[in-house]
């Protein structure tokens, strides 16, 4: 039996981190294995999620296919996101429902919809930069992502210090 890569690991790879929106309210941790976390006001969320282009997405949709659902492509929207469970908790209330999700122009957009008075509110996430820590004294930083001690050569890929 022959593997084949997921071809939208890049995907993955591409929003794993933490986003965070401007007033707080609202964290998702993405990782590279396809899993989400989302904290929204006080409820948490965790399922695994799926990806497609958006283009791909119009493709699909406008190729002469009968869809039982069209999918409005946002203005900007590059990646599609599918969340395997929507629902947000605290404990065993839910509280809100992950209407639409879609990555654009490096932000994560949420769509929020109360469970309790179904009004939605749209959420934008910006990722949250790693703070970039100064290197000691005698340490080296690789661009293969290597950081430590090094003498003439990188520890991890081989590459010549100069």
């Amino acid at each position: 039996m022959t593997s084949i890569a997921n071809p939208g690991f890049k995907y993955y790879k591409k929003l794993e981190g933490t986003w965070n929106d401007e007033k707080g309210l609202c964290e998702a941790v993405l990782n590279s294995g396809a899993g989400i976390e989302i904290s929204y006001a006080s409820g948490k969320l965790a399922s695994s999620y799926s990806v497609i282009e958006a283009m791909q997405l119009m493709l699909n949709q406008g190729g002469g296919m009968m869809t039982a659902m069209t999918y409005t492509i946002h203005d900007g929207e590059e990646l599609k996101i599918t969340l395997n469970n929507r629902i947000v908790y605290e404990g065993d209330k839910t509280l809100y429902r992950v209407s639409d999700a879609w990555y654009g122009s490096e932000e994560l957009h949420l769509e929020m919809m109360d469970l309790y008075d179904g009004h939605k509110e749209d959420l934008v996430l910006k990722r949250v930069k790693d703070e970039e820590v100064p290197l000691a004294e005698g340490e080296y930083q690789c661009s293969c992502g290597y950081r430590g001690q090094a003498r003439r050569f990188c520890p991890n890929c081989g590459r010549e210090i100069s």
